[in-house]
């Protein structure tokens, strides 16, 4: 079940992005470094507050989140129009889940109803990617190191 998160997801969300911090440095990947810091449980109450946050949620456990939120610092380094869109951050499913397509069932629910939408990757993880384009958004260019995508409605 897909539903927006509540106070009491915070510790589940943030344990889900330190999991997926701690296995990309694992792995050798340089995406995510930021989430390794005690500050990313910060971020995530931020988000669980306002309203912002989607989580998928089975048998009573927090499986996937993501964050669909205004721009940030981050997102005004990368768009010259920051503020003329909402930008889908932090998408993240437990890796035991892989192969349900729970993260695509998140980005679904993130792009739903969103007049206009915003995302960023490494330019080159090629998996995120083509990912992306499966959900309508477009690819709009590189900037930094990292591909943009955008959708609208």
């Amino acid at each position: 079940m897909i539903r927006l998160a509540t106070v009491s997801d915070i510790s589940p969300i943030d344990t889900l992005i330190l999991t997926k911090a701690m296995e990309f440095k694992a792995a050798g990947k340089t995406q995510w470094q930021k989430y390794l810091e005690p500050s990313r449980t910060d971020t995530v109450t931020y988000d669980v507050t306002n309203g912002t946050v989607y989580v998928y949620e089975e048998n009573d456990t927090i499986i996937g989140a993501v964050s669909l939120i205004p721009p940030t610092s981050w997102d005004e380094n990368l768009w010259n129009d920051a503020d003329t869109a909402v930008y889908v951050h932090r998408l993240v499913v437990d890796s035991r889940h892989k192969g349900k397509q729970i993260g695509s069932q998140l980005m679904r629910q993130a792009v739903a109803g969103s007049k206009r939408i915003r995302l960023d990757c490494v330019a080159t993880n090629g998996f995120l990617n083509d990912y992306y384009l499966r959900f309508g958004f477009s690819y709009v260019g590189e900037r930094d190191g990292f591909s943009l995508f955008e959708k609208q409605a």
